[in-house]
């Protein structure tokens, strides 16, 4: 597949703290990359723990970095998307990986070859099996749901929607789900690609959080969601809330 049109500058923002080891596996899988035009950023929340030797080393890779103390996850991404210079942005936080270092090319052709440009672009996920290997994620076809139904590390986001709706730091682990919402009630163009795009770390602020998360997204319903849909969606989570309580999930 070639470019029908001029390929667009990428932003890639990697959140870290506390993570040299995920980091710099992180900083590798970027500078594998084929694709040409990347703009990438490091936002630290002011490790201790030598990621900033990680940051060093890797300099020439790495277009901008700050290091400084933040309010969580998504003041560190807000940061980063204010940094941003490219059209479209792909957050890669600190442990997860590109699936090759084609993927970003294949995700620009995608988004140059669509007869209507997307405003979010997002495809599928690998995930480590704990037999060894890894078993694929498929993402859901564009929707209003209950819950994340992409992972946020597999979409590509045009960088004027980070700059309308930003991430609410309020909430500390469900601030990506409103942002979508937002985006969805807006009308904005969801468009989903076929394929894998990263190695996905469950070890995750998220995945070790659930309750906590499953909490904040009826906290996000609430506010956003409208008529028979909202109480739908809160429903399901209640019920989520509810059997993870009788099985002992924690």
């Amino acid at each position: 597949m070639e470019y029908t049109v001029n390929p667009p500058l990428i932003t890639i923002i990697t959140v870290t703290l506390e993570s040299k080891t995920n980091l710099e596996k992180t900083i590798r899988s970027v500078a594998s990359q084929d694709y040409k035009k990347i703009e990438y950023l490091v936002i630290d929340g002011n490790s201790t723990d030598g990621s900033i030797d990680v940051i060093r080393q890797y300099a020439s890779v790495i277009s901008k970095c700050l290091s400084e103390k933040d309010e969580g996850i998504y003041s560190a991404m807000n940061k980063g998307v204010n940094m941003a210079s490219g059209e479209w942005v792909c957050f890669l936080n600190a442990g997860d990986i590109f699936v090759n270092s084609e993927v970003v090319s294949e995700v620009a052709k995608a988004i140059c070859s669509l007869p209507q440009q997307p405003d979010i672009i997002y495809g599928n996920i690998l995930v480590r099996k704990s037999t060894g290997g890894f078993f694929e994620r498929i993402a859901q076809s564009p929707r209003n749901s209950h819950r994340m139904y992409f992972c946020h590390q597999s979409a590509f986001v045009q960088l004027y929607l980070l700059r309308e709706f930003p991430f609410d730091e309020r909430y500390k682990l469900s601030a990506d789900l409103k942002f979508f919402k937002q985006c969805h009630h807006a009308n904005k163009r969801f468009v989903r690609i076929n394929y894998p795009i990263v190695i996905y770390d469950t070890f995750g602020l998220s995945n070790t959080n659930r309750e906590r998360g499953l909490q904040e997204n009826i906290s996000i319903i609430k506010g956003i969601d409208r008529g028979g849909e909202k109480y739908i969606f809160l429903l399901r989570l209640y019920f989520v809330i509810y059997w993870r309580k009788l099985t002992g999930k924690k």
